[in-house]
């Protein structure tokens, strides 16, 4: 079933293909810089950054995937419930997805991070050795070279400030992660649309007619599968879809519930 376009979602639509469009014009590694959602302990991560993310894509698919789920799911939602309503649902389970997914990065990295901290107040070659044991990733970043001074006996002069300066490099590679889109969003809006239209008929991928409650169920427990196998060579923040989806759901079913006496937004 199609929908005209609605005011937010054709504004949101344009929004977001022009600031696509002004990353690949200008400088796409000084507006990641600023714009992009840092780790919550980077040196640039910036509040503003939880909402300016929400506004970026790092390809062309990533943008239309988004787009076509915007209006997919967005249209009706607007429909129903005006265009204040619906960007104020849009804007929040965004904000919420990217927090969410800020602070399950935070709580995945913080054990290395705290031990980094450590070795910075206790720099010694045996502590590094331990991190070295502990981490691959750390074991696989140091250079052949710098690992032979670190096995040298005795010593070498002035490796205590080496090691110094190296830890504060794995505290960068650490804390290195960027996120972008607004893919939390869309996964807000497909659980509010799941929710109160769960058997409006949906193509997915464009050709397969499926209930809009059944594709919710499918693509949400793939995503969480897909966050618990959490492979080093998936660059998808599956966090922010689920993270999105909850918090879309949690206000949605927290507005009808009572029929729609208290509504949170």
């Amino acid at each position: 079933m199609f929908f005209p376009l609605t005011t937010i979602v054709k504004n949101l639509l344009i929004i977001n293909g022009l600031i696509f469009l002004a990353q690949q014009t200008f400088d796409k590694e000084a507006a990641y810089d600023l714009f992009a959602q840092h780790h919550f302990l980077s040196k640039d991560f910036r509040p503003h950054q939880i909402i300016t993310a929400l506004f970026m894509h790092g390809s062309v698919e990533h943008l239309l995937g988004n787009m076509l789920g915007l209006y997919m799911f967005g249209t009706k939602l607007e429909l129903v419930w005006g265009p204040k309503r619906f960007l104020t649902f849009y804007l929040v389970c965004g904000i919420g997805a990217n927090i969410i997914s800020g602070m399950a990065t935070l709580a995945e990295t913080y054990p290395v991070i705290s031990d980094l901290n450590f070795l910075q107040e206790h720099v010694s070659v045996r502590n590094f050795n331990m991190l070295l044991s502990k981490y691959d990733w750390i074991r696989m970043s140091i250079t052949p070279e710098f690992k032979t001074m670190l096995e040298a006996n005795p010593p070498v002069p002035g490796i205590n400030k080496d090691i110094f300066l190296a830890t504060g490099e794995l505290k960068d590679l650490a804390t290195r992660s960027t996120l972008v889109g607004a893919s939390g969003a869309i996964f807000g809006l497909l659980a509010g649309a799941a929710y109160l239209f769960p058997d409006d008929i949906i193509l997915a991928g464009m050709f397969f007619p499926i209930k809009m409650k059944w594709f919710a169920l499918i693509y949400g427990g793939a995503e969480v599968y897909l966050a618990l196998q959490n492979r080093p060579d998936d660059q998808v923040a599956h966090v922010a879809h689920i993270g999105g989806a909850l918090v879309g759901f949690l206000m949605v079913y927290y507005s009808y519930r009572r029929g729609n006496r208290r509504k949170l937004f």
